[in-house]
């Protein structure tokens, strides 16, 4: 019996590890044109976007990593830094459901029904302890 509860145990690891590595990042350019099937009007339209939503989250990536540096060095922002930098995150954020938004909008049905099965980016809200500290 503990055997057949082991092998159940690894056949539903290996299939949702196979799963997580079927999925497409809309961060994937090339992947997401050949899955959703996309016209070249739509590629010139969508594939801006993507890059803009990269760009996008690796400023805010930079953006975190140096005020967490400055908070590490003892160099804690002041608190209307703080609030610039929660505002500027929480706008970036916005951004990017935004041009995701977009995107949707240049599919037709059946890509739309594609699109729900790819993975998207998104800005988690800051929480202050996540760069603060308490």
């Amino acid at each position: 019996m503990r055997n057949k509860s082991v092998a159940l145990i690894v056949v539903i690891l290996f299939a949702s590890l196979s799963y997580a590595q079927n999925k497409i990042s809309l961060l994937d350019t090339e992947k997401v044109n050949e899955y959703l099937e996309l016209t070249q009007e739509q590629t010139k339209i969508i594939n801006p976007k993507i890059e803009q939503i990269k760009k996008i989250l690796e400023d805010d990536r930079r953006i975190i990593s140096a005020i967490k540096e400055r908070v590490k060095n003892n160099d804690e922002p002041g608190f209307f830094e703080k609030i610039g930098v929660k505002r500027g995150h929480d706008k970036r954020a916005s951004k990017v459901e935004d041009l995701i938004d977009e995107i949707k909008d240049q599919l037709n049905d059946q890509q739309i029904q594609k699109f729900k099965n790819i993975e998207k980016p998104e800005l988690k809200p800051l929480k202050k302890e996540e760069i603060f500290g308490k």
